[in-house]
């Protein structure tokens, strides 16, 4: 048995499954019905990449997309993958149980609900809700989404100028790989920002400093802005908290003057300690650069970012956490996502849930545990803190079961509502805040999104890897481990949605390792897609 490195960072995230009638907000209600432009010609998803960097004098970097036409989407705030538990798993270790979680899993994955209106609208919400059942949790009956996505244009938005300060934790334990890492995210970064885009760099390590002062990233400063990144070097011990406040307090100053979107960017393998919410603390010093229209992105290059932390950033507004195991996750995700990654849409997303009569909510997927709060005996109510503009449509999913199960089950009529759910928001720059109200319809799993059916699976997913790595890691109970896996690894072995390869691989790998280590030797089973095939298998 191989345990997790405690060095190591997992971006975590928490999700939900919720269902609603379409609703555009502030969109036509009686606007006509467009082709859908999720899918192509043959029926395939469209994935709103690759986007093209463009830099001029008059906008500065654009993250343009090549499918001119097609709306943009919206993801909750938190951590944004699971790299670590992937990266971990890739090694033959059982990643702890913490360090996944839904909201990052959904986070790397398009998940679009058919829209019934055209909208430009920044902010959009929809859902639809259908037959469905998870794995390990026999009770659940019906899966809702609540699908969140933008009215913006992708092959013509282009983001704010961006006021970008870089913390970097340069540490001794940073040096070598952890802290080159650093050093190309911030190549990587410096080449996608155009004249109109400015970058200061903060170190930290026994001590902190201003390292480069705020300069514009034009040509003319090109040379000047690359020899500061390459002269930073690894030394010292670690004062994260100082070294956010230098920063924080260097966003401040820079941001009078500057007309855009200013956001710390922190780079560490240490571990932020979220309990210190004083004033000089990291939660402390997060909240109020937040309070001063500052927000905060948390880079791990080594270091276990368990579900606390994600749950913790995703609560202050502007926060969102990431992981990068190698030179080739960065590079991609700052070349598709750093336009997204820095823009926020919505803040304090609130959102009651009220079953249908005889439905009680059994779960909610996408934001953290401990933000659900309920209202009476059925009703449950939680924040959304901050929705991040994003090139994948993002996901909040609700799982329903029969009040009574010795009761004769109800009928549930296609097209009617499974549940109302009321909300209110503010969009950024906002003073007021906007209501709406939804009713969840029921369709069947024929006619339903495509983010729904593939939700269901990858809430299957989250709740299947979660519970076996619990069984295993503080249980001690492989067995179930084995079996957890052994559904899961069926479950999404015999569906045929293309997009979920990587979870396969990873539910694949996971499930051989746990056959060995539970003395199932070469009877882990193989699945293909559609059929079960009922020899056993050789994981030799």
């Amino acid at each position: 048995m191989k345990h997790l490195n405690s060095r190591r960072l997992a971006a975590a995230v928490f999700s939900s499954v919720l269902l609603s009638t379409p609703l555009i907000l502030l969109g036509d209600p009686t606007a006509p019905v467009p082709p859908e432009k999720d899918k192509d010609a043959n029926g395939s998803v469209v994935v709103l990449s690759p986007f093209v960097v463009n830099a001029s004098i008059d906008c500065g970097y654009s993250a343009t997309s090549t499918l001119a036409g097609v709306r943009m989407g919206a993801t909750v705030g938190g951590a944004k993958d699971v790299r670590f538990f992937r990266d971990a798993a890739n090694e033959g270790e059982f990643p702890h149980p913490n360090t996944i979680t839904a909201e990052g899993l959904f986070s790397e994955h398009d998940l679009p609900l058919q829209c019934r209106t055209e909208s430009k609208d920044l902010f959009i919400l929809n859902g639809e809700a259908m037959p469905a059942s998870l794995l390990t949790k026999p009770e659940v009956k019906y899966l809702g989404q609540i699908g969140l996505s933008s009215g913006l244009d992708a092959g013509t938005w282009h983001r704010e100028p961006l006021n970008l300060v870089a913390v970097v934790d340069k540490s001794g334990s940073m040096d070598g790989h952890p802290l080159e890492l650093v050093k190309n995210c911030l190549r990587q970064i410096h080449s996608q920002l155009g004249p109109r885009d400015q970058l200061s760099i903060v170190l930290y390590g026994s001590s902190s400093h201003i390292h480069m002062a705020p300069m514009r990233t034009t040509a003319a400063n090109q040379r000047t802005i690359g020899a500061a990144i390459d002269a930073i070097v690894s030394e010292g011990s670690t004062n994260m908290e100082e070294g956010l406040q230098v920063g924080f307090d260097l966003a401040r100053q820079s941001q009078t003057a500057f007309r855009g979107r200013t956001r710390v960017m922190q780079f560490t393998d240490e571990r932020p300690n979220v309990g210190d919410t004083s004033a000089g603390g990291f939660m402390g010093i997060m909240e109020a650069g937040s309070r001063d229209g500052i927000g905060q992105t948390t880079v791990g290059v080594g270091v276990e970012f368990g579900a606390e932390l994600a749950s913790k950033v995703s609560s202050v507004r502007g926060g969102n956490l990431f992981f990068f195991p190698d030179e080739a996750a960065m590079v991609k995700t700052f070349t598709e996502d750093l336009d997204t990654m820095v823009t926020e849409l919505v803040h304090d997303l609130d959102i009651t849930i009220r079953p249908a009569a005889g439905l009680r909510l059994v779960g909610v997927y996408g934001i953290p545990g401990e933000m659900l709060k309920w209202e009476g005996d059925r009703d449950v109510r939680f924040q959304v803190t901050t929705v991040f503009l994003s090139k994948s449509r993002g996901a909040i999913y609700a799982a329903f079961a029969p009040e009574a199960e010795d009761l004769p089950s109800r009928r549930y009529v296609e097209g009617r509502p499974l549940a109302t759910v009321q909300l209110s928001y503010l969009e950024v720059g906002a003073e007021v805040a906007k209501t709406a109200k939804l009713e969840l319809p029921l369709v069947s799993k024929r006619t339903a999104s495509l983010g729904l059916t593939r939700g269901r699976l990858l809430v299957s997913e989250y709740l299947a890897l979660k519970g076996a790595m619990t069984a295993h890691l503080t249980e001690n109970n492989q067995e179930k481990a084995y079996t957890q896996l052994g559904e899961l690894h069926q479950l999404l072995a015999t569906d045929s949605d293309k997009t979920l390869a990587d979870e396969r691989k990873l539910v694949g790998s996971l499930y051989t390792s746990m056959a060995k280590l539970s003395g199932h030797g070469g009877r882990a089973r193989q699945f293909s897609a559609g059929e079960w095939d009922e020899k056993d298998g050789d994981v030799n």
